[in-house]
């Protein structure tokens, strides 16, 4: 296995029924399996931190085995890696050499990797029945790398299976898209990481909500978010669409700059604005408030004040509001300017609530 850009990542050793989620994704890659027909050219596209590299790496190991263990008669189990043959060992050691996983080398993929798998894929497999490469996270590739990319992805070797992993996939180019098939991951449901956070951690209900809330189903980030953190960061995001922060110029600006310093942090404000304002819909949809079940609110403990804002916004506002926060999320590949398109966002909220006072003092 030759890892390029990250030498140190830990060994990986598993199989399908390790997996948490992805149904329909991992049904489709068993009929790859057990037709045997491949393409040569794969798209793993969702959010960041759902498990697309796990499966990525689960589905190269069983290509790669050499004892595959298959389903029983008209069982309806999954063909699964061994994790007992030559193959599964050296993958498990990180020196398959038929498995090549492309990652960034300082902040992209450069073309110098792209010629170096270029170089190397041309032979025909040492160990197994086909080379695999891994590009993770493809989005990360820069413009020359891809066009690079695009020649191999034109007029593949026969041998080969490219598996590209983002996150990101409206930052690629057309002509790779149209190369792949795509297989889309969704992130888990917030009652799966609840119960797999009291399972595993031991939280209580509350506990296992307000966590699951915030991670956005990267089951990952939650087992690794403590309690107390969780609170932290849930009253520091409330800072975004709190009256007393957008009723003040400087607070509104200064929760602009704090929430936008970066990219996981932009895109972690944007996915708390995105779920605000999922519930705010949710609760303009129930005719009776008397029958809303807390548990369909993402923010429930948040219940009082997203009521507030469902008299704020007619429906239609607040559908065109999430619109823009997709497009800016969608535009950060483009280096738009995080701080000054929070900035907007805010803008827009400061006008609704100052919009109600005035008809409420009127």
């Amino acid at each position: 296995m030759t890892i390029s850009g990250s030498p140190d990542k830990p060994a990986f050793q598993g199989g399908f029924r390790d997996i948490i989620g992805h149904p329909r994704a991992l049904d489709i890659l068993q009929s790859m399996l057990l037709s045997e027909e491949v393409p040569h050219a794969l798209l793993f596209m969702g959010e960041a931190g759902i498990g697309k590299r796990t499966v990525a790496l689960t589905f190269a190991q069983t290509l790669l085995c050499h004892e595959r263990q298959m389903p029983e008669g008209e069982s309806e189990g999954w063909i699964e890696p061994c994790n007992r043959c030559l193959s599964c060992q050296k993958f498990a050691a990180q020196n398959h050499p038929d498995l090549t996983i492309i990652e960034p080398e300082g902040a992209s993929i450069k073309i110098e990797q792209v010629r170096a798998l270029q170089d190397k894929i041309i032979y025909k497999p040492l160990d197994g029945p086909k080379r695999i490469v891994i590009i993770d996270p493809a989005d990360k590739m820069n413009a020359a790398a891809a066009n690079g990319l695009l020649k191999t992805l034109e007029e593949p070797p026969s041998h080969a299976i490219l598996i590209l992993v983002t996150s990101k996939p409206f930052s690629l180019p057309e002509t790779i898209l149209s190369r792949c098939q795509k297989i889309s991951f969704y992130p888990l449901s917030l009652s799966q990481v609840e119960r797999l956070l009291t399972e595993r951690k031991g939280c209580s209900t509350q506990e296992a909500r307000l966590i699951a809330s915030l991670t956005g189903g990267d089951l990952g980030e939650a087992l690794s978010l403590e309690i107390e953190g969780a609170r932290e960061l849930e009253a520091a995001l409330y800072t975004l669409v709190s009256e007393t922060t957008l009723n003040d110029y400087d607070a509104l600006f200064d929760a602009a700059t704090a929430h936008s310093r970066d990219e996981a942090v932009m895109a972690q404000s944007l996915h708390y604005l995105s779920a605000w304002f999922r519930d705010v819909l949710v609760l303009q949809s129930v005719p009776n408030p008397e029958i809303l079940d807390p548990s369909w609110l993402v923010y429930s403990w948040r219940h009082e004040e997203i009521r507030r804002w469902a008299t704020r916004m007619n429906s239609h506002e607040v559908g065109s509001f999430l619109a823009d926060i997709q497009e800016i999320y969608q535009a950060q590949v483009r280096n738009v300017n995080r701080q000054l398109a929070l900035e907007t966002l805010l803008m827009q909220l400061r006008d609704k609530v100052l919009s109600q006072k005035q008809k409420a003092s009127g």
